[in-house]
């Protein structure tokens, strides 16, 4: 979050954007990278397998790939290893998927998306260009094409300008007045590269309230916009009535949890359609509201509901909370833990279900053949020690080692 400012008619951000994705049909949009170049075989052996389904580790696992992709993974002995590749020790350390930070902002910076790949969260989410203008969005997307699409930096999902009404919450510009406009908005943004959309319905925060509100019916119709092109949409909601509202509309996952109470009945639909939620206690204890989130977090878990990691990293300070780090985001996962889910379920949620909130689950997320090749090593047992996260042995990103390699 960050404190709102005026600017004539506008506002600044002060709450990075909520988000809510979940599956929709039609084709994925491509995976940003950059240009493909063969890498040679790399073959990783001698480490614990955690892959990012969830399932229990494998002792003595290796990965295998070729190219920007894997090969194989699982047991060492079931994974064959090609006479030309590379083979690599990793001497009992833990193997995983390279995470994803699926709720970031100010991600269109070379130095920041390094940083990340650097700790090993090889894709972040941007959830909001936070200012309009002629032609901001072409040059940002011209530039995450260009100069950003190198392997030694994290791969940038972005969702554009957020979707939201005049003078209402997010209002930097990219505000409409109808459903129509709402779609021809959407559109657009698809078409200059954005990969998924979002919505914002908020009333209003520190301090500010009766904010004018995005109608159901708009957002029905960026719903229907993204989906016929088999765009995901994410929601900014920070109350239990606006969760409910973008839920029904069928959004697909929500970049916050809210902090009053959810209904049970709520969570329950959630639960049993798919839904995801992007926490972010971070930012929600940044601003007094951490007991709330993190007891609702811990009734969805509890349900079985599916959760995403994100921090809501932001370049700027946000009510003088210094703890957005840029890399891991081990606060955002101290009290993910704190509030009831165990390291497994953590572990998932920074892999396999953020690539799915960033529209990306067939490429990303978990080692498995076909996918990918983003991986992520660390020494000692992350599913035992959560800060294990912070002790990089090696990243490899798109096929290439970009850290370690002793």
């Amino acid at each position: 979050m960050r404190p709102r400012t005026w600017s004539g008619r506008r506002w600044g951000r002060i709450f990075p954007a909520l988000a809510l994705t979940a599956a929709c049909g039609g084709t994925a949009p491509t995976t940003p990278g950059p240009s493909p170049t063969l890498s040679p075989p790399l073959a990783l052996v001698n480490g614990t397998l955690i892959d990012g389904t969830g399932a229990a580790a494998v002792a003595d696992g290796a990965v295998v790939t070729s190219g920007d992709r894997i090969v194989g993974a699982g047991p060492r002995a079931t994974v064959a290893i090609p006479a030309a590749a590379t083979v690599v020790d990793v001497r009992g350390a833990a193997i995983l998927p390279g995470f994803i930070n699926a709720h970031v902002h100010d991600a269109f910076d070379a130095s920041r998306l390094q940083a990340w790949a650097q700790a090993g969260v090889t894709t972040v989410r941007d959830m909001a260009i936070p200012r309009a203008g002629p032609g901001v969005l072409e040059s940002l997307m011209t530039l995450r094409a260009t100069t950003l699409n190198v392997r030694a930096n994290a791969r940038l999902i972005s969702v554009g300008f957020g979707v939201t009404v005049h003078n209402g919450y997010g209002d930097v510009g990219a505000c409409i007045s109808t459903p129509e406009e709402a779609r021809q908005l959407v559109e657009r943004q698809f078409d200059l590269g954005v990969d998924l959309a979002k919505v914002l319905l908020e009333p209003g925060i520190a301090g500010v309230t009766n904010l004018p509100l995005l109608p159901p019916e708009t957002i029905a119709a960026v719903v229907a916009a993204a989906h016929g092109r088999g765009r995901r949409v994410t929601a900014h909601v920070t109350r239990a009535w606006a969760l409910r509202q973008v839920f029904e509309a069928g959004v697909d996952d929500a970049a916050h949890m809210p902090y009053p109470s959810l209904p049970d009945d709520l969570i329950e639909e959630m639960v049993a359609r798919g839904f995801v939620i992007t926490p972010t206690l971070t930012v929600l204890e940044a601003y007094g509201t951490l007991p709330g989130t993190a007891g609702n977090l811990a009734r969805f878990v509890a349900a079985g509901g599916q959760v995403a990691l994100g921090n809501d990293y932001s370049s700027l300070p946000q009510n003088g909370f210094d703890h957005f780090e840029l890399g891991m985001p081990m606060h955002e996962i101290t009290r993910m833990h704190e509030s009831g889910m165990t390291p497994m379920q953590i572990v998932v949620a920074g892999t396999k279900t953020a690539a799915r909130v960033c529209g990306l689950e067939r490429d990303l997320g978990t080692l498995a053949a076909g996918k990918i090749a983003d991986v992520l090593v660390v020494d000692g047992d992350p599913l035992a020690d959560l800060s294990a996260l912070t002790r990089v042995r090696l990243v490899v990103h798109d096929g290439v080692m970009i850290r370690g390699g002793s």
